[in-house]
């Protein structure tokens, strides 16, 4: 029988799938801090529950899902901790790619989440996201370029076809 918090850190990756807000909030502690590394790629500090509900609900609008799967899951014995190495892809939103044959929008990223739960140990309370760095500099290019194209279909939805370039 899997553990209160194996069971949390599986349902964590679970609501990545559909980017679903709700999902991941039911997840954390009031107070629970989303921090991102490494330092070098300039995230922002860590986000409060809001501000991270904001970041996912942002990548909503250009990435329709984003499954992440469990390589292999750590639970620390005798604290109410769980680390996980995982692997993730993107499928980019039809309407936020342009017709740049020489650009590929596919995505696949690696990761190590280390989670810290509450007392009872049945919501985190903590998040520490490694990014693959060579790979989250690439999409964000696609990021970048894919918002860039929602706004102009936006600005222009009978579209002339001159997105992002």
């Amino acid at each position: 029988m899997a553990s209160v918090q194996r069971s949390t850190a599986l349902a964590f990756l679970q609501s990545f799938q559909e980017l679903d807000v709700n999902s991941h909030l039911a997840l954390r502690t009031p107070g629970c801090r989303h921090t991102m590394a490494p330092a070098s790629l300039n995230y922002p500090p860590s986000m409060t529950n809001e501000q991270f509900a904001a970041h996912l609900s942002s990548l909503r609008t250009i990435i329709a899902s984003f499954p992440v799967t469990a390589k292999e899951i750590f639970e620390h014995e005798g604290g109410n901790q769980v680390t996980i190495w995982a692997t993730s892809s993107a499928t980019f939103r039809e309407e936020a790619k342009d017709e740049d044959s020489g650009l590929d929008w596919s995505y696949y990223g690696e990761y190590i989440f280390i989670l810290s739960f509450n007392q009872a140990g049945d919501k985190i309370e903590r998040i520490v996201e490694f990014v693959d760095s060579k790979r989250a500099v690439e999409v964000g290019v696609l990021v970048e370029r894919a918002r860039r194209n929602v706004a102009a279909r936006k600005e222009n939805p009978y579209g002339d076809n001159k997105l992002a370039h």
